[in-house]
């Protein structure tokens, strides 16, 4: 039988029982690869004189998993950063101070993206208020950015009023990477489409090793991990202790 597997590949968090919960489906997987390996040491006998080896012992098993997911929804890039994403609703801002000593062609970043309604204003006794266009441009609103072009005789921090859009945000870090149960729900295109089911029941993800924000390429997480020994699972023959292969 040859095989040649494509597929989806949902994910869910693993409760303290060893069940899955609730699976998420990932998007497009342009890679799956669950791999296996052992750490053995040799013993070679000491009578022949040819040092032959008359055993093999193996002192360790482990699994190993590598995912490419093209998707990159706020809930892969939590997967993939160590994050728990939030959605920010979208609000106003007032008296947000901008760094000091700005000088003429100097970019600003605002706290928020995606803004309208700018309004920037000094430090004067009574606020004067800056001429957009004049004192300052908007380079980007998507960005929150803004360039100054004329710092006049206005007094500095100068403070931003403006409103924001709703808006993903997924900090870096943020949170403790959690274990994971990864069900490949996939078919078998060189042997008409039969279907097939990968289980791993408890997989640990590493963070992202890389985001390529710049490339000529399209966009992937490169995810790996280890696959766990669930003991949960250790007397039971149907599931085994890492994962299994089913031919449907």
């Amino acid at each position: 039988m040859f095989f040649s597997g494509q597929g989806k590949l949902y994910i869910a968090a693993r409760a303290s029982n060893g069940n899955a919960g609730a699976f998420r489906y990932v998007g497009n997987v342009s890679d799956f690869k669950p791999q296996m390996a052992t750490t053995t040491i040799e013993h070679k006998e000491s009578t022949s004189g040819q040092r032959l080896t008359d055993l093999r012992l193996t002192t360790e098993k482990k699994a190993n998993v590598d995912a490419v997911l093209d998707d990159f929804d706020k809930a892969n890039l939590g997967l993939a950063l160590y994050s728990t994403p939030v959605t920010v609703a979208g609000s106003s801002v007032t008296n947000e101070v901008l760094p000091s000593a700005l000088a003429v062609g100097d970019f600003v970043r605002l706290k928020y993206p995606d803004v309208s309604a700018v309004v920037i204003t000094d430090s004067t006794g009574t606020p004067l208020t800056l001429v957009l266009g004049t004192n300052y441009e908007i380079s980007s609103a998507n960005h929150g950015t803004l360039k100054i072009l004329n710092l006049g005789a206005y007094v500095q921090p100068f403070k931003a009023a403006y409103t924001y859009a709703a808006h993903d945000n997924v900090p870096m870090f943020n949170t403790a990477p959690a274990e994971r149960w990864l069900r490949f729900e996939g078919i078998n295109t060189a042997d008409g489409d039969k279907p097939v089911l990968v289980e791993l029941y408890r997989v640990l993800l590493d963070p992202l090793k890389e985001l390529a924000v710049i490339s000529d390429d399209i966009g992937s997480l490169n995810l790996s991990g280890s696959v766990l020994y669930d003991d949960t699972k250790v007397a039971d023959s149907y599931l085994g202790q890492f994962g299994r292969f089913v031919h449907i």
